[in-house]
């Protein structure tokens, strides 16, 4: 009896100490995330870290709180300009932070987007680089010794050439202030520079979690981390999901186009060259794609292993002796026959298809084969066509350009595109765009026109009764005698298409569509987050162009049919 008793008291004890630790520890534990360091914990993001993991905050300062404390309308214009940012439009979220900066110069949320925003920029003014200098000043004097402080250090001594002191200093910002999610992206560039690929996608992976998978950057950073490391698969997984949150980023495209290319699509990968070039004729790194198709080679883990039209070429000095040897080997044939038609040699691919075909009907899936080589052929032949005429189109534009003086609008800045946001003041819009360009035509509408031989345009401002930016009505005439499209859209039409899909991005063609009275308007419509666009014209009347620009909030939820655009776009 004593034994058991004794046992007893004893597991007795062991149970009140197991459960007065447990008590202690989940007391020390909740202190610790009560009062220990303060960390972000990032939710479920594609490509990026494991749902759950904390991130610790380090030194990182709260801008978030700083923000929330301003006018609601000051937020929302915070708000905007991070999505800009983020989405690739960085010249636009640095004219919003450049304001928010006067108006909250003691708002270190608003330098800070600032000063990152120049950082993103290919090129700025002096002006813009003196501003830098001096926010960098500021926000440095105000973080001394932290991951801001030694983040601005790292990229100064990147301009200044030393990618090893630039390297380590991103490093102490990254350790210091591990949860900003533009020191982690900062930090991945230098380790891709210096090759260190597996800590670059870690990097990369920490940015887009941080930045709730709204940083275009972080995702064309990570696939071109994953592709210069070999990782063809992961890249293009990254490339294909990115480009449907992104579609108008011109380095995930032009990915897209290099991995066709090793694999020997061609045609797709020169078709969506020339999709970048519509929107951004002057990116250099789209020009050389297009020259250099066919001769580019993938990443490999021992150097390069060449290029898809050098394996076919390969494949084709292998495989023509053996057919010259045994001729009446089909499936040689066969192989020589796809060898020649990766390399496009479409009449070469043809003769061996022919041959199989005429000396065995039945032999399987030969007029598909030759079905895809006048496929092929047809596609490439309309890809160099069409790729001739848009350069042809931009050359003329070019030199149009260059010879008429004064012109009142940019390239940018055509068919409407005042770089001024919706809802501000007239007073802010004619700070921007001079007073003396425009009349006064009804109360709040002012309208501006001007002559570029053979288009006349009328650009017509419409400010709401508070007086705010509502939108915009373009009306472009075509001058000259030769508006006769003999059934086709007019050139008037198309070119103005192609002009503002060139600044906008790729719009959805409607059609020709019937509306009331016999009317019939065919016309193209753009949509953004913020904007929205119908370039329209009627049948009948060749020589005019019309165009709407508008807040897309503005809308109704349901949307419009399309008709219903007509008495806007006819409105001025």
């Amino acid at each position: 009896m004593a034994n058991t008793s004794s046992a007893s008291r004893a597991a007795a004890y062991l149970f009140l100490v197991v459960f007065f630790g447990a008590l202690v520890a989940y007391g020390g534990y909740k202190l610790y995330n009560k009062y220990g360091p303060s960390k972000t914990v990032v939710d479920d993001v594609p490509f990026g870290l494991e749902s759950g993991t904390s991130v610790l905050n380090g030194d990182a300062p709260n801008f978030k709180a700083d923000v929330e404390r301003l006018p609601v309308q000051a937020q929302a214009e915070f708000r905007r300009a991070g999505e800009l940012s983020r989405s690739g439009a960085v010249k636009a979220a640095y004219e919003i932070y450049d304001a928010l900066v006067l108006l909250y110069p003691n708002v270190d949320a608003a330098v800070w987007g600032e000063v990152n925003t120049l950082f993103s920029m290919d090129s700025v003014t002096e002006t813009m680089r003196d501003r830098a200098d001096l926010l960098i000043g500021r926000l440095m004097a105000r973080y001394p010794n932290t991951g801001i402080s030694f983040y601005l250090d790292s990229r100064k001594s990147l301009l200044a050439g030393n990618l090893t002191v630039a390297l380590e200093l991103a490093k102490m910002a990254s350790t210091r202030a591990p949860s900003i999610y533009e020191i982690r992206l900062w930090y991945a560039e230098l380790l891709l520079k210096n090759s260190n690929t597996k800590e670059a996608a870690l990097e990369c992976r920490a940015a887009i979690s941080l930045s709730s998978g709204d940083s275009q950057r972080a995702f064309e950073l990570l696939a071109k981390v994953y592709h210069d490391a070999g990782s063809l698969d992961s890249s293009s997984l990254v490339v294909e999901y990115a480009l449907t949150q992104f579609p108008l980023s011109s380095e995930l495209m032009l990915l897209r186009g290099n991995l066709a290319e090793y694999n020997g699509k061609f045609d797709v990968a020169e078709k969506t060259y020339q999709r970048i070039l519509a929107f951004r004729p002057d990116f250099e790194k789209a020009r050389r794609a297009m020259a250099t198709i066919g001769e580019k080679v993938p990443p490999g883990k021992d150097g390069y292993a060449g290029s898809a039209r050098d394996r076919a070429q390969v494949a084709c000095d292998i495989l023509s002796p053996l057919v010259e040897r045994y001729p009446e080997n089909l499936p040689l044939r066969e192989a020589l026959g796809i060898a020649y038609l990766k390399n496009h040699m479409f009449d070469l691919s043809r003769r061996e298809f022919n041959y199989i075909l005429k000396n065995d009907p039945e032999y399987p899936d030969i007029k598909l084969r030759l079905s895809e080589v006048e496929q092929a052929r047809r596609v490439v032949i309309e890809e160099f066509n069409n790729g001739l005429t848009a350069n042809l189109n931009r050359a003329v534009d070019s030199l149009r350009g260059s010879i008429e003086p004064e012109q009142k609008h940019d390239f940018s800045t055509k068919l409407g595109h005042y770089l001024v946001r919706y809802g501000a003041s007239s007073q802010e819009f004619f700070k921007k765009y001079s007073l003396s360009n425009f009349k006064q035509v009804k109360r709040f509408v002012w309208q501006e026109s001007f002559y570029e031989a053979p288009y006349h345009h009328t650009y017509t401002i419409v400010f709401d009764n508070s007086n705010r930016f509502k939108e915009v009505h373009v009306t472009v005439y075509d001058s000259s005698s030769t508006s006769n499209h003999l059934g086709v859209a007019p050139e008037i039409f198309s070119r103005l298409m192609k002009q503002n899909s060139r600044i906008s991005g790729i719009g959805n063609n409607t059609g020709e569509t019937v509306c009331g009275d016999g009317v019939v308007m065919d016309a193209v419509v753009w949509e953004t987050r913020d904007n929205f666009e119908i370039l329209a014209r009627i049948v009948g009347k060749p020589a005019e162009v019309r165009m709407v620009r508008l807040d897309r909030s503005t809308l109704p939820p349901t949307g419009m049919k399309l008709c219903d655009y007509l008495p806007l776009l006819l409105e001025f």
